[in-house]
């Protein structure tokens, strides 16, 4: 299983822009049950003088390429707004990485 962490920061001076262009890209692109299954879809704090918010999906077997292509093109919708950075970050779940080095996770 293929799990990622997508993570987003902008300036906090950014938060009303982001979150009504989130809304809209919501709407527009709405979960893909086909693709991933959302175990978080949205959680954010503030951290300095930036918010930042993640959200985690486990990918379906066969499925990523097609899960990274739309995952960059929600991010583009974003481009345009100063300061915005996105960091996707691609995780095994522990079976499979226990599995990789001849061992099974313990229960």
């Amino acid at each position: 299983m293929v799990l990622v962490l997508s993570t987003t920061r902008f300036p906090i001076n950014k938060a009303k822009e982001v979150s009504k262009l989130y809304i809209e890209v919501a709407k527009e692109f709405p979960p893909d049950r086909t693709l991933e299954k959302q175990i978080l879809r949205l959680a954010a704090r503030i951290t300095g003088e930036e918010i930042e918010s993640i959200g985690l999906s486990e990918v379906k077997e066969g499925k990523y390429e097609e899960f990274l292509k739309r995952s960059m093109m929600l991010q583009l919708k974003f481009a345009d707004i100063e300061g915005i950075k996105f960091k996707n970050e691609i995780y095994l779940s522990g079976v499979e990485a226990f599995q990789m080095v001849g061992f099974e996770i313990p229960e």
